[in-house]
Order: structure tokens, then C-alpha cells, then sequence
């Protein structure tokens, strides 16, 4: 039988969406081997700041632990919902994750005030704030609640984050604030690797910044993996990469993301989207492996990356030192 060229297009086309959305049965791009449970502490208080954090926590409900906690941080004007399809993944490969609002810079504001939160030092203290304050709650928990108690691996906490929540991800990791003049540290020691995406650059790289200076990063010394797009001034965010010391850094920009791929906010199904949320947890994954669980950096590679994209997403751009 003769087929019209579209058709075989077409086919073929088919064909190939078919074998890229394969899922392997093991490793970090996996469905993983947990089922899951959410609880929501709507009403969370830091009473040291009378600051609200409301905050979901995902994490394996069939095995008691401990597992590693890992931190994720939302964009400006995002919040809790923007970023399940990463939680859950984590949750479902042994991780405990905790995804907090911050509401100094979340949904809950209009344009102008988010507009200010960007620039506003105090917010940003506070947003690493959150983080810490969470971390301190993770140790009560880890005593004292009848479900998340003995699940956290206390010694073994990172963090993620996207856009103003990579930029928190990488203060709270070691990287110095530069708004007032100065470098300011706000880092927290019991933070182990973080993981930012789409997150701040220097001055050096000409990408649009307002919280560092091209010294920010010289005593980023803990596992650090940049996550970018393409199509997103890939190239202006790498000074953070640039400027940080060797040892466990990588930078990954993935072919034709751009910068709201990085949350699963609206439609995500059969688009772009979809794919770069399927990378970005497989690679997220493979780097806690690695550095929160002491597993193999064997999917730390160009090459496996390059193995989990698509004709959507089809390659990506991979620096390591």
C-alpha cells in the first residue's frame, strides 16, 4: 500500500513521540518506587517574624525512612501549585519535600507589589528566612509528628527553587547577596546542595539580576546544578556557574525551554512544557541521588541527559566541573 507522504510525516512523527515518552522501570526518570501523601500546613507561623509560611509537604507514605528532605522555593508571584509535578516526583523517589509560600512574593500580590519584592532586600532575607524556619520545623516534626516522624534524614537537606526561588535556593547554598553595597551571607550550613533553575546571574554575564554582584559566587562551595532554557537568556544566567569554585557544578540549558516551562502552571499536557518538566525531574533526581543519598553520578553525564529528551525538548547544552 503507497502512503501520501503527510501520512508517513505523520506516522513517523508518531512513532517517535511514542518511543521518547517510554518511562524506564528504575533510576531518576522513573515514576519511582513510592506511593506518596500530601499534608498542607495552611496555617504556619514563624513566630519569631509574625511572618505566615503556609506549606505543603509531599512525601513517601509506605516506608518509614529516613529520607532526605529537599526545600523547593516558587518564582515571584507563584506559589504551592506551580511546581507539583516536581515535588511528587521527588516524594516518589524517597524524598521528603517541603514547598512553601512565601508570601512576601507570592500569588497573593498585585503587579506593583511584586514588582518591589523583586528589588527589596528585606524580602529576600526573608524568603531564606522561610526556608530555615522550615528546616527548624522538619526537626520538630521528625520528633513529634504522627506521620512525618523519623522520615527525615536531617543531614541531608537541599534545595530547589525557580526564577526568585533559584536565586533563594542559591543565597541559602552560599551564594552573597549584593543589594546594599555589600556582600551579604545569608547562608544555611545545614543546606547540602541545591539545585536553582532559571535562577540569578552576575553582572559579568549581562543577564538581568538585581541580587549579585560578580563576587557572589566565590565561596559557593556545596553541589550546586544550574537548570536553564534556551530560550531564556541561557547564557546571561551563567555567570553564577562561572563564578563559583570547581568541584561539584554543573550547568544544563535545555534546548527550546523557556522560562514558565519550569512550572507546570496551566496546560502542561502535550506540549513543550511536558517534556521539560519530565527532564528537569529526571536530572533534579539523578543530582539529590547523588550528593543528598551518596548514590552513583553515573546519570550525572551529558550523554544520559541527552538520552531523556525529545523531539520537543531534543538536546540539551551541559557543562560540569
Amino acid at each position: 500500500m503507497r502512503i501520501v507522504p503527510a501520512l508517513a510525516c505523520g506516522l513517523l512523527v508518531a512513532l517517535v513521540s511514542a518511543c521518547d515518552n517510554q518511562t524506564p522501570s528504575s533510576g531518576p526518570a522513573s515514576k519511582g518506587g513510592y506511593s506518596i501523601e500530601r499534608l498542607d500546613f495552611n496555617g504556619l507561623t514563624d513566630p519569631a517574624r509574625n511572618r505566615d509560611v503556609p506549606t505543603s509537604v509531599y512525601f513517601p507514605r509506605d516506608a518509614a525512612g529516613p529520607f532526605p528532605l529537599v526545600l523547593l522555593s516558587h518564582g515571584l508571584g507563584g506559589d504551592r501549585s506551580h511546581y507539583v509535578y516536581l515535588a511528587k516526583h521527588l516524594a516518589r523517589h524517597g524524598y521528603v519535600v517541603a514547598v512553601p509560600e512565601h508570601v512576601g512574593s507570592s500569588s497573593r500580590l498585585n503587579i506593583g507589589q511584586l514588582a518591589t519584592a523583586l528589588v527589596d532586600m528585606g524580602e529576600c532575607v526573608a524568603r531564606r528566612d522561610d526556608l530555615s524556619f522550615l528546616i527548624d520545623e522538619a526537626t520538630q516534626w521528625n520528633v513529634l509528628h504522627l506521620k512525618l516522624g523519623g522520615r527525615i534524614d536531617l543531614a541531608s537537606i537541599g534545595v530547589t527553587g525557580h526564577s526568585f526561588g533559584g536565586g533563594t535556593a542559591q543565597w541559602i547554598g552560599g551564594a552573597q547577596l549584593h543589594m546594599d553595597g555589600d556582600l551579604d551571607s545569608v547562608r544555611d550550613a545545614r543546606v547540602k546542595a541545591i539545585l536553582p533553575m532559571a535562577g540569578g546571574s552576575t553582572p559579568d554575564t549581562q543577564g538581568y539580576s538585581p541580587w549579585f554582584s560578580n563576587d557572589s559566587f566565590d565561596d559557593l562551595d556545596i553541589p550546586c546544578m544550574h537548570i536553564v532554557g534556551t530560550d531564556d537568556d541561557w547564557l546571561g544566567k551563567k555567570g553564577g556557574y562561572n563564578n563559583s569554585p570547581k568541584g561539584d557544578k554543573f550547568y544544563v540549558a535545555l534546548q527550546n525551554v523557556d522560562h514558565f516551562d519550569f512550572t507546570d502552571a496551566g496546560d502542561a499536557k502535550h506540549s513543550r512544557k511536558a517534556s521539560a518538566n519530565r527532564i528537569i525531574c529526571a536530572l533534579g533526581t539523578a543530582f539529590f541521588d547523588r550528593y543528598l543519598k551518596g548514590g552513583s553520578n553515573r546519570f550525572l553525564k551529558e550523554s544520559w541527559a541527552d538520552d531523556q529528551c525529545d523531539w520537543q525538548v531534543p538536546n540539551v547544552i551541559w557543562f560540569d566541573k
